[in-house]
Formats: C-alpha cells, sequence, structure tokens
C-alpha cells in the first residue's frame, strides 16, 4: 500500500495552518511549485480534494477538514515516538509542554515545580499559561503534552488523572436565609444570585 509521506503530512497541516500555499511553502523551507506538487501528488493518492484554492489562498474542504486533524495527530505521534527513542534509558528528560489554568497555576507549581527540577535535572519544562479552552484546542493540535486544569473540561479521547479535589465554599451575609447551614448543595443555590470566574477556570 502507498502512503503518505511524513514531509506530505507536514504540508497539508502548514497549508491548514497558513491558508494559503505561498505562506505555507516559505514555513517548510520550500519552493511553492514543490509543495503543490506534493499536495497533489497526496489528494490523488487519497482520491479526495483537500483545499479548495482561490486567488485569496485555500481553504480546507469537509474532507480535508477530518484529514488534517488527523495529519496532526499522526505528526504528533512521529513526534513522541522520536522524542521516546532518545530519551530512551532516561525517563522524564528532555521537553514537556504543559498547559495550566490561571486558577491553578500561580497557587500550585511554585510549590512543585522546585521538587520536579531537583528530581528531573534534564526535564526542560516549557509551561502556557490559558484558559481551559484554548489549552485543550493546544493539546488536539500537538502544540502542548500535558494539562493540568479541572477534569469538567471536554478532554474527548484524551487520557487523564485526578490529582485532588477542590472544595467550594459559599460566602454569603450573616443574616442570610442560608447562612446556619453547614452544607449546601447546588440545588440549594438554586435562583441565588452567585458570583463565579468566568467560564473556562
Amino acid at each position: 500500500m502507498i502512503r503518505p509521506t511524513v514531509r506530505q503530512l507536514e504540508y497539508i497541516v502548514a497549508v491548514a495552518d497558513h491558508g494559503h500555499f505561498g505562506r505555507a511553502a516559505r514555513a517548510c523551507f520550500v519552493t511553492q511549485p514543490a509543495l503543490s506538487a506534493q499536495i497533489q501528488q497526496v489528494e490523488a493518492l487519497l482520491e479526495v480534494t483537500l483545499f479548495e484554492r482561490d486567488r485569496r489562498g485555500a481553504r480546507t474542504t469537509a474532507a480535508g477538514d477530518a484529514i488534517v486533524r488527523r495529519a496532526r495527530r499522526l505528526l504528533t505521534e512521529v513526534d513522541e515516538l522520536v522524542e521516546s527513542a532518545r530519551s530512551a534509558g532516561k525517563p522524564l528528560s528532555g521537553d514537556l509542554r504543559l498547559g495550566v489554568i490561571p486558577t491553578v497555576g500561580p497557587y500550585l507549581l511554585p510549590r512543585v515545580l522546585p521538587r520536579v527540577r531537583r528530581r528531573h535535572e534534564k526535564l526542560r519544562l516549557m509551561l502556557r499559561e490559558e484558559p481551559t479552552a484554548r489549552l485543550v484546542a493546544d493539546l488536539e493540535a500537538g502544540r502542548l503534552d500535558l494539562l493540568l486544569l479541572a477534569l469538567e473540561a471536554d478532554l474527548a479521547d484524551a487520557h487523564t488523572h485526578a490529582l485532588f479535589d477542590d472544595d467550594f465554599h459559599v460566602v454569603m451575609p450573616s443574616d442570610h436565609a442560608l447562612a446556619r447551614r453547614k452544607r449546601l448543595t447546588q440545588s440549594d443555590l438554586t435562583g441565588e444570585k452567585v458570583l463565579l470566574l468566568d467560564d473556562g477556570h
């Protein structure tokens, strides 16, 4: 069976990211005719049109959208294979791109990172602090390796591991009707005006 090459998958993703064959070619350090020829080879091989081309640039077709998503995952797996081979016999070494939500990072990371550095000197940790939706999108696109966030987020087929539970505390005036209760449920707050953080935190 003839398969697309890793380089061809990189070209597909580059065109999808840049929305333009010329800009994608420059990002991949090849000429535009060479990149276009490789895209055409893949389209002929898969018997599908990946991009709609016009004077303004290139847009993925419906079929192209699905193939670009799979290409991103395959390229991420290839990167992980290479990193795994390089790190053989050296657990927790190399680069690790960690995404953290703002409501967790400032409180947890200062306590944890010094220990991580002491125990894993060859691990290079790169941190990104963003709202949940942006972190999940970066994980799916292969731009992040690991996330630290609340598990109610839609994480599709990502592997998850619960680290701890974080309790909610309700603060209210002492003369409020619910103030004498020691525990409250979510239904107790129905109809009440509640101040919460924005969605994504």
